[in-house]
Order: structure tokens, then sequence, then C-alpha cells
């Protein structure tokens, strides 16, 4: 008899199988014009993030050079509170490309290294105190590899495994120093397997101004050093506003994580710039629990829009508000327990990709974030 484990696992591996046999079949309306999308987005990267400190670096965007309608995408960045983080993308057909698109098999590809110098754990709970922090080393390496299927314009199905190495290190004095310790020392092995099904009316990935997106996503780890499954459901509305440009965005975000052994990161979280943990006001992975909800409003607007700027580079500004709770249980929900916090930032668009700055004010003090693309 198959565990839940195996059944997600083997669940996730036919929809990619399914998916690939429908690949050669597509046809019809909907389908991605053959046409040239060649184009290419250079960033360099200067910048203040509360929780890293000076940053600087690059990023660089490729768009159907090889005539494939593939897209390669790069980061390098450091920081001088010590994060060290090199991202490369590879996704044929891009993302933007398959927008409202019916496609046969999509893949992406994602190599990822992240380390800080200094990170912090706060504990677990929606009362976890901002002065309990303990700073240790944190050490991510990571392989995705995604298998999609456009089924229609508006609905896809996606399965990954994610390859990853955690390791902890350099643990400080605090009162989570020797529950840490139990964890550190060593390089710990734990992928997932994740199957995603989407839902999106939005009219671009990359600056939606109308349009709905739902996700609903199970994650898998069933290894040694991790052992529990995560479960989000998203929501997301885009409204234009006084005409096309100005947009109104909303989202619902509900996170729950259950198993026998969870890394801490791997607990649903909120803080910091995150997409899929903003709280903009409070530091990175503030809050850690098992559940967790979130909200995020944003008001965007444009500055300089019709201006004839160099790259087709256009700036826009934002206003924003974000709130959320953790919990250990569906029956321990607590709403009067939401932290929230408020701000603005700037937009820089490019044709490839966005350019993000945002501060947060909140009851922890403020937050200056620096990033790509939108929150959400």
């Amino acid at each position: 008899m198959k565990t839940k484990s195996q059944r997600i696992l083997l669940a996730a591996a036919a929809l990619a199988v399914f998916s690939a046999g429908l690949a050669a079949q597509e046809t019809g309306d909907g389908s991605i014009p053959e046409r040239s999308y060649k184009s290419f987005s250079p960033m360099p990267i200067v910048m203040y993030d509360g929780d890293i400190g000076v940053g600087y670096g690059g990023k660089v965007k490729f768009v159907d050079y090889l005539g494939k309608k593939e897209s390669f995408d790069l980061i390098l960045f450091n920081s001088s509170k010590g994060e060290r983080w090199y991202v490369f993308t590879f996704s044929m057909p891009d993302l933007e490309i398959r927008q409202n698109k019916k496609y046969g098999l999509s893949f992406d590809a994602k190599l990822e290294y992240d380390k800080y110098l200094k990170y912090f754990f706060y504990g677990l709970g929606p009362d976890s105190k901002k002065d309990d922090k303990t700073e240790f080393t944190h050490e991510t390496k990571s392989i995705q590899l995604t298998l999609g299927h456009g089924f229609s314009p508006f609905f896809a199905v996606e399965a990954s495994y994610v390859l990853r190495w955690l390791n902890y290190e350099h643990f400080q004095p605090g009162p989570f120093e020797s529950q840490l310790q139990a964890y550190g020392g060593v390089t710990h092995w734990v992928p997932y397997a994740s199957i995603a099904l989407r839902y999106d009316t939005s009219n671009s990935q990359i600056h939606p101004t109308r349009g709905v997106r739902l996700l609903l996503q199970d994650d898998l780890a069933s290894g040694d050093d991790a052992k529990y499954n995560r479960v989000t459901a998203e929501v997301r509305k885009y409204w234009a506003v006084l005409g096309d440009v100005d947009v109104f965005a909303a989202r619902l975000m509900i996170q729950y994580v259950d198993g026998s052994k969870i890394p801490y990161f791997d607990y649903s979280s909120l803080g910091g710039g995150d997409p899929l943990k903003a709280m903009r006001a409070f530091s990175l992975n503030r809050f850690l629990d098992k559940g967790k909800i979130l909200t995020n409003f944003e008001y965007r607007f444009p500055i300089i829009w019709n201006a004839d700027l160099p790259l087709g580079i256009k700036l826009g500004g934002n206003l924003f508000v974000d709130a959320g709770t953790v919990w250990p249980s569906f029956d321990k929900i607590n709403l009067g327990k939401l932290a929230v916090d408020y701000g603005a930032g700037l937009r820089i668009y490019l044709p490839d990709f966005v350019v993000r700055v945002d501060v947060g004010f909140g009851k922890e003090g403020m937050g200056l974030y620096f990033n790509f693309g939108h929150i959400f």
C-alpha cells in the first residue's frame, strides 16, 4: 500500500509525463506566435537593504537569442553584511512569452547559491520577540527543474523537483543557540518534489495590469533530513484604474506545513522583501510557524512613462499595505495577532523585468528593500 508521500510523487511524475506527451500534439488557436522576441535587458545593482546592508552586482537577461523563444537570466550579487547571491535561470519558452498562450512542454532550470553570513532566527509563533534573535550563517545551494504544460491560454500544470543542500554554522550567543546547533555542523540534503496548478488571466508576467491569478501548490519532502508536506493556496487580482497604466493589485495567500521533520526555514514564513513572505517593515523570516496567512495591497502608478529613456526604461511608483500572521494549527488561528505595515516605493520597468525599491514602516521600525520583479 502506497504512502501519502508516494502517491503525491507518483501524481507529479504522471502529470509531467502526460504534459510531455501532449506537447507534440499542441496546435490550434491561442498558441505562441512564430515571430522573433529577441531582447536584451541589463541592470547594474547598487543598493541598500536593511537585512543585508549595501549591495552591489548586476542582472542581465537575454530573450530569444537562440530563436527558440528561450530566456537566460543571470544575477550576481554581494552585500556588505555578507549575502552572496548568485542565480542562473533558463526558461523555454520564456515566462512572458507563454503568458496567455497554450503551449506544449515548457522547461525551466534554476541554479541558485545564497549565503547569508548574518542570518537570524527569532523562534516560532506570532508572539516571538524581535530581541530574542540568534545569529548564524545560513547557506543554500539548489537546482530546480520544472516541466509544465499550458492546457489553455489560462490554465497550466507544472511539476518540479528541487535538489537542495542546507548548511547552518557559526552560531552566535543567543536564546536559540543550542537549538540551532542541533541542526548545524553538517550539510543537509533536503530535496523536495512540487506540483502546481495555475489559472492565470492576467495580461503580463512582468507588469500585470488586469486579470486574476490562482495557484494551488503542494511541496513534498521525504528524505532523511526533511519530511513534510507544504500546501499553498494563493489568489491575486489586478485592476486597471484611472486609465490603462495605474493599477490596483491585491493578494491573499494561505499556507500550511505539516510533517515529522521540518527544517526551520521551510516553515511558513513572514518578513522581509521576498515575494512569498513580503512584510516590508519586518526583518527577514521574522515570524515562523506551521501555517500563515498573508495579504498584500498595492497601488502602482506611472511617474515617467512616455519619455524616450535609454533601454526603453519607464519609471513608476507604488503605495502598499502588508498584513499577516502565523499559527501552529488551523484551530489556533488568531487574526487578532495580525502584523501590519505600510509604505511606498519606486519601480523601474525594463522590457524583460521590473526593478523594485520599497520602504516599509511598522511597529518594529523601518525596512528598505531593493530587488527584481513585483512582490506579486
